[in-house]
């Protein structure tokens, strides 16, 4: 009885994860959908353009159709970057001048920390003695005395 149980347990639980499975047409239309922005003029990625966007949709169905006739996904984001230009990208290529994209940022944080760096080390008081420069001001041992006290050395 327990090795009917089990058997039947394991038929139910593969056969759920076939359904589950996701086809490769829409993981690709998934994956292209969440990389391309939105043309309406909206700063979103298509997938998350609301729904008063009437451009969205159209831009999905060209994905699908795209994918439905054989395109792989660099081929859908190849079309796509014909037809819209380089805006469409939601993230630019590193190659060429895109790759100044991908550097500066970094090397502007670097730049700004060695700056900072600098900047505070020449700002952080030196180990000298204060006592040098107490001799080069003018102040008579009297009072110097009575300030000694007050302060409480």
């Amino acid at each position: 009885m327990g090795v009917l149980n089990a058997s039947f347990l394991g038929l139910v639980l593969s056969s759920s994860l076939i359904w589950a499975q996701v086809s490769p047409r829409e993981e690709i239309v998934n994956r292209a959908i969440e990389n391309l922005m939105c043309t309406c003029g909206c700063p979103h990625l298509i997938g998350q353009c609301g729904d008063e966007c009437g451009v969205a949709p159209q831009l999905i169905n060209e994905i699908s159709a795209l994918v439905d006739r054989g395109s792989t996904e660099d081929e859908v984001y190849a079309a796509f970057e014909a037809k819209y230009g380089l805006v469409v990208l939601a993230v630019p290529r590193m190659e060429g001048f895109n790759m100044l994209l991908w550097i500066l940022p970094f090397l502007g944080i670097f730049i700004g920390a060695v700056v900072v760096f600098v900047v505070f080390k020449r700002l952080k008081p030196s180990g000298r003695d204060d006592g040098r420069q107490r001799g080069e001001t003018h102040i008579s041992s009297e009072y110097r005395e009575l300030i000694d006290r007050e302060v409480g050395r």
